[in-house]
C-alpha cells in the first residue's frame, strides 16, 4: 500500500524531535558503512540579495534519499526538505526544516564533541549569539557535563539576552563576555557560530587540551578560525572531505599554500568507524560545514516518528506526483 505523502510543519519538527535525537540520528549515518551513503555537495544558484542553496543525499540503510533546498527573503530564510522513499522513489513527506537544520548542525558538533573532546572538558566557550546558536550549547552541553559556559557576540543586549537563555535552560553559569578572547581563553570546548569573514578565534587564545567547533562558516569567503589553529590541531575533522575542498576556506588556504596535506582531515564516518586516541594536551578541532546526510537522516526520523504519532496533513495526490516525477 503506498502512503499519502506528508506534510510536516516546523512545530511538527519541534514536537517529534530533540537535539539528542538529532545526534543519535547522526551518529547513525556517519556510523554507517561509506559505500551506503552518497552526499552531493552544497550547490548555489544567485537570486536577487542572496543565493538558492540545493543539496541532497542518499541514505540505502534506511530506504530513504532526499534534498534539502533553502533561500533567503525579505521574510527570512526558508529551507524545505523532501524525503523520498529508496525502494519505490515516491515522496514519503516534505518538511519545514528551519529548526530541523538547526538541530542537525548543532547534532554535527556533539558528536563531533563526543569523539574528539576530552572526556573532562566543562567549560564552554561560544562566539556567536545567533539563531544557530542556542543549539550547539544544547548538542554539546548534551554529551559534556558543563559547569560553565560563556558566550560573546558583538550585540551586548543581544549577548547577555541569550547568556539568561541559556543559564536558565541547562542550570549552568552563563557569562556574558566583553570580547571573543575572554570567551575563549581557558575553555576546554569552543565553539565558533558566525558569518565571519576574518577569524573570530585565534590559536595564541587556545588553551593546550581544548577542543574547537568550527560551525558557522561554510563558504569559501567565510574564515572563522586562523590558519595557526588550524596547524597546531592534532586532529582535524570534517563533515565530508569533497564539500570542503569547496567550502572549507580555513582549510582550502592552507592548502593551496602547502601547509596542510588534506589526507591528514579526517571525516565524521572515519571517526566512528575508529575512535582516534588523543594526549590531553592535544587541541582538535571539527570544521562543520552541514551536508545533505545530516539533513536527510533526521529528516526519516522525524518522518518515522510523525507515522507512529498520526502528525502531518497529507499532500494533495495530484502535487505529490509532481513533486516525485510523476503525471499528474
Amino acid at each position: 500500500m503506498t502512503r499519502t505523502p506528508l506534510f510536516l510543519s516546523e512545530t511538527d519538527v519541534r514536537d517529534l524531535v530533540t537535539v539528542e535525537d538529532a545526534i543519535d540520528a547522526l551518529d547513525g549515518c556517519f556510523g554507517a558503512p561509506a559505500a551506503e551513503i552518497n552526499i552531493v555537495p552544497r550547490q548555489r544558484a544567485p537570486l536577487p540579495g542572496g543565493m538558492f542553496q540545493i543539496m541532497a543525499a542518499t541514505y540505502a540503510p534506511k530506504g530513504v534519499f532526499g534534498l534539502k533546498a533553502y533561500c533567503g527573503s525579505p521574510q527570512g530564510t526558508f529551507y524545505n526538505v523532501l524525503l523520498y522513499s529508496y525502494e519505490d522513489r515516491r515522496l514519503l513527506a516534505l518538511i519545514e526544516a528551519n529548526l530541523l537544520s538547526q538541530l542537525r548542525t548543532g547534532a554535527a558538533s556533539g558528536l563531533a564533541t563526543r569523539l574528539m573532546a576530552r572526556e573532562d572538558a566543562h567549560v564552554l566557550g561560544v562566539v556567536g549569539t545567533g539563531k544557530q546558536a542556542f543549539w550547539q550549547v544544547a548538542a554539546i552541553a548534551a554529551v559534556r557535563p558543563l559547569s560553565e559556559i560563556r558566550v560573546f557576540g558583538r550585540d551586548q543586549h543581544r549577548r547577555d539576552a541569550f547568556a539568561r537563555i541559556v543559564g536558565e535552560r541547562f542550570g549552568v553559569s552563563t557569562l556574558s563576555c566583553e570580547s571573543a578572547e575572554s570567551c575563549i581563553r581557558g575553555a576546554d570546548l569552543i565553539a565558533t557560530i558566525t558569518k565571519a569573514k576574518e577569524p573570530v578565534c585565534f590559536s595564541e587564545w587556545v588553551a593546550d587540551g581544548a577542543h574547537v567547533n568550527v560551525a558557522g562558516a561554510n563558504a569559501a569567503d567565510r574564515r572563522e578560525v586562523d590558519g595557526a589553529l588550524v596547524t597546531r590541531a592534532a586532529l582535524l575533522a570534517t563533515d565530508d572531505i569533497p564539500q570542503a575542498h569547496m567550502e572549507a576556506a580555513e582549510f582550502r588556504d592552507l592548502a593551496q599554500a602547502g601547509k596542510l596535506d588534506w589526507s591528514q582531515v579526517r571525516t565524521l564516518s572515519d571517526l566512528m568507524q575508529a575512535r582516534p586516541s588523543r594526549a590531553p594536551q592535544d587541541v582538535t578541532l571539527f570544521k562543520s560545514l552541514g551536508v545533505a546526510i545530516e539533513d536527510v537522516a533526521l529528516a526519516e526520523v522525524v518522518y518515522a516518528r510523525a507515522l507512529a504519532k498520526g502528525r502531518g496533513g497529507a499532500i494533495e495526490s495530484g502535487m505529490a506526483a509532481e513533486l516525485s516525477g510523476g503525471a499528474p
